[in-house]
């Protein structure tokens, strides 16, 4: 008995020298990656991004004032040849709004960069009349850029036409074109600029047509925009057709 007793503490001991590693206190193993580190996501010099947004706005106002086109022209060298429907819009249009991100900036070697925009034209009556993407080549250093090349890449135009079409099919003119009045009053008071663009016309019940909308704002000389889209109801009142605004 007494042997027994004198080999459970060296029993203890023979298991305690053979335990695998990991107690607490003991350090933590070495992480081992294989291959580069991911790099830092790009992030565009703002200098870049002034500088597209400038020229764009400097676009946007010699739409809003055909005389101001010279200075938007000045962000252009002289060999690049760009007419004035590309460069401010066609007339009677304006450049209601511009957009591009950030990250869509690409740099392209020691001083010049890539950039694909997004412009909205409205035409006098503030409906929505075209929408062009372009890519712009800028070329220079922080405050002496310039778009050394113009490009459209794509280009829609929005014909209000198929809709008016619809009334008339509709017998309901009159209709329409309070819709019209509607829109075209709400795109003169707002602060900024506006656009609107009539998508669609159809019959919604006795006496009521719905008018699906596009409504657009934006801040003069910045980018970006916001759009609404909230359909129209005309429907037919002592006075003629009434605007009701409808929930998508």
């Amino acid at each position: 008995m007494n042997a027994m007793r004198n080999l459970i503490p060296a029993l203890i001991l023979a298991a305690a020298a053979f335990a695998p590693a990991g107690a607490p206190g003991d350090e933590p193993p070495t992480e081992i990656r294989l291959g580069k580190p991911k790099p830092a996501p790009w992030r565009p010099d703002p200098a870049l991004t002034r500088a597209a947004e400038r020229f764009l706005a400097a676009r946007q106002s010699a739409s809003m004032d055909r005389t101001r086109e010279p200075a938007a022209r000045r962000w252009l060298p002289k060999a690049v040849k760009v007419d004035t429907a590309t460069l401010v819009g066609k007339p009677g249009q304006t450049l209601v709004a511009f957009q591009f991100p950030e990250g869509g900036i690409e740099p392209l070697g020691v001083g010049g960069f890539r950039v694909t925009v997004y412009l909205l034209f409205a035409d006098a009556q503030g409906r929505v009349a075209e929408t062009r993407d372009e890519v712009l080549t800028f070329v220079g250093s922080r405050e002496t850029y310039v778009c050394g090349a113009l490009k459209t890449a794509s280009s829609m135009r929005w014909d209000f036409e198929e809709v008016q079409k619809s009334a008339d099919r509709l017998h309901s003119r009159e209709a329409y074109d309070r819709a019209d009045e509607f829109l075209k009053s709400w795109a003169m008071r707002v602060q900024g600029t506006a656009a609107y663009s009539m998508q669609d016309f159809y019959p919604a019940g006795s006496g009521k047509f719905m008018v699906p909308c596009l409504r657009f704002t934006a801040e003069v000389g910045k980018r970006g925009y916001e759009v609404l889209d909230s359909p129209l109801i005309m429907k037919r009142g002592p006075k003629g057709y009434q605007v009701e605004l409808a929930s998508n």
